[in-house]
């Protein structure tokens, strides 16, 4: 499914005219059609962590405050995914990332010394307290801005042609518009949105897969013996 055949689907659902080209079209209701469009995938990518959006960055530290700039590292960053800074090097998770005010108080601190660092965003960059040692590798995940990409599968933050496609799912992006164009008419649109929000609750529920919740309370990752099923040499 393109930029095209989004349009076109939600134009035959909502039983208004076709059009034969998106990004050139001049008419004012394909022109509101292409911007819902945009709102609904734009929405989406702020919406959850999907893992087809999930990419991960890596810099190697260096002995400032400073460690690098997010247009370096990562140049299509949208936000951070919690939990998944950790220095590679000395095997430790990197504690943040901070608050404000949490970064402002460690700062003020009396020692300004330790053995674990922690992190900040702030002004693009990724910031380090204490000290971090120079020649570390640090990785983390992120969400990419880019939800689409063009029929030579090059990643993009908006569409461009009308054969680009969409990284997120384009079914969901065409209830979007659907909707919200039902919306912006000023006509009913609850079973439109009803209907879009269970198939995207589908959609997420699954994405990346789940882990398994134990309620018995064992270990997560239970440790099992490594034997061979057979051929055991007595």
């Amino acid at each position: 499914m393109s930029l095209l055949s989004i349009i076109t689907g939600a134009c035959n659902q909502l039983n208004i005219n076709e059009p034969t080209a998106v990004i050139a079209a001049t008419d004012l209701q394909t022109r509101q059609l292409l911007a819902m469009s945009r709102t609904e995938a734009r929405e989406l990518m702020r919406r959850f962590d999907w893992q087809v959006l999930t990419k991960e960055c890596t810099f190697v530290t260096v002995a400032t405050e400073v460690q690098t700039t997010l247009t370096t590292a990562a140049p299509d960053f949208y936000r951070y995914i919690n939990g998944t800074m950790w220095n590679r090097t000395r095997f430790w998770q990197v504690g943040g990332p901070l608050t404000n005010e949490e970064w402002q108080r460690r700062k003020a601190a009396a020692a300004a010394v330790g053995v674990r660092n922690y992190f900040r965003i702030r002004g693009s960059q990724i910031l380090f307290f204490p000290t971090a040692r120079a020649g570390d590798n640090i990785y983390f995940e992120y969400i990419t801005s880019k939800w689409c990409q063009s029929s030579g599968l090059a990643a993009q933050t908006d569409w461009v042609a009308d054969t680009d496609t969409a990284l997120l799912d384009e079914e969901i992006i065409r209830l979007g518009v659907v909707w919200r164009f039902l919306k912006a008419k000023g006509l009913d649109y609850g079973e439109e949105f009803s209907t879009y929000e269970n198939a995207l609750r589908d959609i997420f529920g699954p994405d990346g897969g789940r882990q398994t919740i134990d309620m018995t309370g064992q270990s997560e990752y239970p440790i099992y013996i490594n034997t061979p099923d057979g051929n055991w040499a007595i």
